[in-house]
Parts: C-alpha cells; sequence; structure tokens
C-alpha cells in the first residue's frame, strides 16, 4: 500500500489546519471495511487526526449515501451535537463521492484529483470544487462560511 497509495497533496496539512478549527470534527466514510480503512489511514499517518471511531464503512451497509445518516447518528451519540445537512461536510473526489454526499444529506466540496474533472465533480452537484487540497485557509473558510 505504501508503494503503490499516496495522499493526495495538501490532504496531511488540511487535515492538521481542520483539526484545529472549535466545533470541527473529522471522521471518515468509505466504501472499504473499516479495517481496511483503518490500516490505510495509519500507512501514511492520517488516522490521528480523524475519529474514525464515528465514521461510517462497508459493513454499515452498501449505499454509501445511507452512510452519512450512520456517521450523524455516532456523532451525535458521542458528542451530544447534531449534525444537520448545513453541519455536514462531505470531500470527496469522484461524482460518486458527490451525489452520495448531495443524497445523504451532507454539503459537498469536491476535489479535482485526477480521476474526475472540475466539470465532471459540479456536474455531478458538488458545492464547491477545489483543483487540490494545498490551500487549507480557503478549505477552512468554505467550510466554515
Amino acid at each position: 500500500m505504501r508503494l503503490r497509495g499516496r495522499v493526495l497533496p495538501g490532504a496531511l496539512n488540511a487535515l492538521q489546519a481542520l483539526s484545529c478549527v472549535p466545533g470541527i470534527t473529522q471522521s471518515i466514510l468509505t466504501g472499504n471495511t473499516k479495517a481496511s480503512a483503518e490500516a490505510k489511514l495509519r500507512i501514511f499517518g492520517l488516522n490521528r487526526l480523524l475519529d474514525l471511531e464515528i465514521g461510517a464503512y462497508r459493513e454499515d451497509g452498501p449505499v454509501r449515501a445511507r452512510l452519512i445518516p450512520i456517521a450523524q447518528d455516532r456523532a451525535r451519540s458521542k458528542d451530544g451535537l447534531t449534525y444537520s445537512p448545513d453541519l455536514t461536510v462531505l470531500i470527496g473526489d469522484t461524482p460518486q463521492d458527490v451525489i452520495a454526499g448531495r443524497d445523504g444529506g451532507a454539503r459537498v466540496i469536491a476535489v479535482a484529483s485526477g480521476k474526475s474533472s472540475p466539470t465532471d465533480l459540479k456536474a455531478a452537484g458538488a458545492d464547491v470544487v477545489f483543483p487540490d487540497l494545498t490551500d487549507s485557509a480557503a478549505l477552512i473558510r468554505t467550510i466554515t462560511g
């Protein structure tokens, strides 16, 4: 995984910057199993910046849009806050991620990581499209604005 995988440019800095913003809870939604997701994140040193207990994973269901309410419920159970669609942000890099976020009740920030064009991501319904994650300040403004 370390040889074939990669962290998107700016992802580590973005996660670090977001972890310093009061009121932001970071987790993961993935079609991978929890064990697989944890292993991948650990290899790249990203696991320590995410609350993996409140994430949602393949074993929670096959439809990614339905994972969002699961993660929202887990977060609410842990911290007592309600994560409405206005307060839930999904960051993804494919049209499928965008559609899952929109259908699942989240605002969507898409990242044109090379797999999908900005045009395709916007057409899928992304609220905002970034070329990458290198501008942490812009990302924070978009999430909190």
